[in-house]
C-alpha cells in the first residue's frame, strides 16, 4: 500500500555528518561483538563452575544467543521499515548491555542461558535498523564503502574482545573471587561480564545523536512508504529463492566460521599446545590484533571491491564474496593443523582477511536487491539465516564432533578442521550457483527508482 505525497528534491546529507553516523553505528557494532564474544575466553572457568560439557557450553556460545537474535530480528525489522530506526538502535544497545552485565550475576546454567538469550534479543535491533539508515545516508556509488566501514565492527569487536580479555582476564582470574558492595561475591568470569556490559550504556546515549534520515527511494516518485507485511516479504524471498535464499545460506558459512570455529579458538590453543594461562593470554591477544588489523583491512578492501566490481558487473558483490570465500577457507582449514601456536595464529591472517570482505559485500548485495518497502525485513531475514545457521550449527557442530565422534577434548583441532572443510565446500558451490540469479535480481532492482511500490 502506498500514499501519494508531493515530491520534494532532497540532497543527501553532508558527507562529514554521514560518515559520523557510520562511526557511531560502528561503535555500536564493535560493542555488540565484544559483548557477544567475550564468553569465548571464559569457557574453561564457566564449565568448571557450572559443571557442564562442551556441548552444553556450545549452546551458551551460540544457541542461547541466537534464540531471540534470529527471531526478534524479523519483528524489529518490520518496525524499522515503518518507524524511527534511531530509537530502535538506542533501545537495543541499552537492553543488550544490561543483559551482558546480567550474565555476571548468573549462578546456574539456566540463568546464564536466559541472560545470553537477552543479549541476543537486544542485538537483534542493530543490523536491520543500521543498514537501512545507511542506505538513506549514502548515494549508490558510496554505499559499499559505508557498509564496509560499519561491518568493520565485526572484526574490531571480536579483536578487542580477545585483546582486552587476553590482557585483563588472567589478572582478574589471579585475584580470585571479589565481593562487590551490595552485590555479593562474584567469580572472575562473572566479573568479566559486568565489566564489558555496563559501558555499553554510554554508546546507547551516543546513538541518540543520529538523525533519522528520509527514506530516499520515495523522493523522486513522491510516494510515501508503507512497510510491506511480513507475509509479503516472505513471499518475495521464496519466489526468488535462488537469488536470496541461496545467497543467505552460502554466506551463513561466514557465521559458522566465526562462531563455530572462532568461538573455540582460545580452547583450541589451550588444549592443543598445552598453554599456561599467561601463554594463552599472549596468543589470544595476538589473535585479537590480527582480527582487528586484517579484519579492518578486509572489510575496507571488500567495500572498495564491492563498489568497483558492482559498477562493472551486475553480480559484482557476489564475485567479491566468492573470491573472499576461497581465501577464508584456506586459512580456516589449515590453521587447525599447524604444529606450533605461532604458525596457527599466522594462518588466521588469510582466514580473517577472507572472512571480513564478504561481511561488507554480502550486506551490500542484500541491500542492493531488496525492495525498498521491505528492505529492513529482508536484511533481518538475511541475518536470521546467517545467525540461525552460524550460532545453532557452528559451535554445536564442533562440540558434537568432539564429544560424540572423537570422544576426546584433546581432539578439538580435528573437529574444527572437519567443520571448516565441509562448510568451505558447500559455501563455495552455493555462491557459484547464485551468480546468474543475483544478476536477474539486480536487473529487477533497477526499476525501483521509478516505481518503489
Amino acid at each position: 500500500m502506498t500514499t501519494e505525497v508531493k515530491a520534494q528534491p532532497h540532497p543527501y546529507p553532508h558527507p562529514a555528518y554521514a560518515w559520523y553516523v557510520v562511526v557511531v553505528l560502528l561503535l555500536a557494532y564493535i560493542l555488540a561483538f565484544v559483548d557477544r564474544e567475550i564468553i569465548a575466553l571464559l569457557v574453561p572457568d564457566i564449565k568448571a563452575s557450572l559443571q557442564i560439557s562442551d556441548t552444553q557450553m556450545s549452546l551458551l556460545l551460540g544457541g542461547a544467543f541466537a534464540v531471540f537474535y534470529t527471531f526478534f530480528g524479523v519483528i524489529i525489522a518490520w518496525f524499522a521499515d515503518r518507524g524511527n530506526r534511531r530509537w530502535l538502535i538506542f533501545a537495543g544497545v541499552t537492553f543488550w548491555s544490561l543483559m551482558t552485565a546480567a550474565c555476571g550475576f548468573a549462578t546456574s546454567y539456566a540463568a546464564l542461558f536466559l541472560a545470553r538469550v537477552g543479549v541476543g534479543a537486544g542485538e537483534a535491533a542493530l543490523n536491520p535498523s543500521a543498514l537501512s539508515i545507511l542506505k538513506d545516508y549514502f548515494p549508490p556509488d558510496k554505499i559499499g564503502r559505508a557498509i564496509g566501514l560499519y561491518t568493520a565492527g565485526v572484526s574490531s569487536g571480536s579483536g578487542l574482545a580477545f585483546i582486552f580479555g587476553g590482557a585483563i582476564y588472567p589478572k582478574i582470574k589471579a585475584a580470585g573471587p571479589v565481593e562487590l558492595p551490595l552485590l555479593g561475591w562474584h567469580e572472575p568470569w562473572q566479573l568479566m561480564f559486568i565489566y564489558v556490559g555496563l559501558p555499553g550504556l554510554l554508546i546507547a546515549l551516543l546513538a541518540l545523536t543520529i538523525k533519522e534520515p528520509v527514506r530516499r527511494e520515495f523522493l523522486a516518485s513522491g510516494v510515501k512508504p508503507i512497510a510491506s507485511p511480513v507475509n509479503k516479504t516472505l513471499a518475495h524471498l521464496f519466489s526468488r529463492w535462488r537469488a536470496f535464499l541461496v545467497l543467505f545460506f552460502a554466506l551463513s558459512g561466514l557465521a559458522i566460521m566465526a562462531y563455530g570455529i572462532g568461538f573455540w579458538i582460545p580452547e583450541f590453543l589451550r588444549r592443543t599446545y598445552d598453554l599456561s594461562p599467561e601463554e594463552l593470554g599472549f596468543w589470544v591477544q595476538w589473535r585479537g590484533v590480527i582480527t582487528i588489523v586484517f579484519g579492518l583491512s578486509g572489510v575496507l578492501i571488500g567495500g572498495w571491491m564491492s563498489d568497483y566490481f558492482q559498477k562493472r558487473y551486475e553480480d559484482g558483490y557476489v564475485r567479491v564474496c566468492l573470491a573472499s570465500f576461497v581465501v577464508m577457507a584456506t586459512g580456516y582449514c589449515l590453521f587447525t593443523l599447524m604444529p606450533t601456536p605461532l604458525l596457527a595464529v599466522l594462518f588466521l591472517i588469510p582466514a580473517t582477511l577472507g572472512a571480513a570482505a564478504p561481511t561488507a559485500a554480502g550486506a551490500a548485495a542484500v541491500v542492493a536487491i531488496a525492495p525498498p518497502t521491505m528492505r529492513a525485513q529482508v536484511v533481518a531475514f538475511y541475518y536470521f539465516v546467517l545467525n540461525a545457521v552460524g550460532f545453532f550449527v557452528g559451535p554445536t557442530a564442533v562440540a558434537m564432533v568432539t564429544d560424540f565422534y572423537f570422544a576426546d577434548e584433546a581432539q578439538l583441532r580435528y573437529s574444527m578442521f572437519v567443520v571448516a572443510l565441509v562448510v568451505s565446500i558447500i559455501g563455495t558451490a552455493l555462491l557459484i550457483y547464485n551468480l546468474p540469479h543475483f544478476r536477474a535480481a539486480a536487473r529487477e532492482a533497477k526499476q525501483w527508482a521509478v516505481d518503489p511500490s
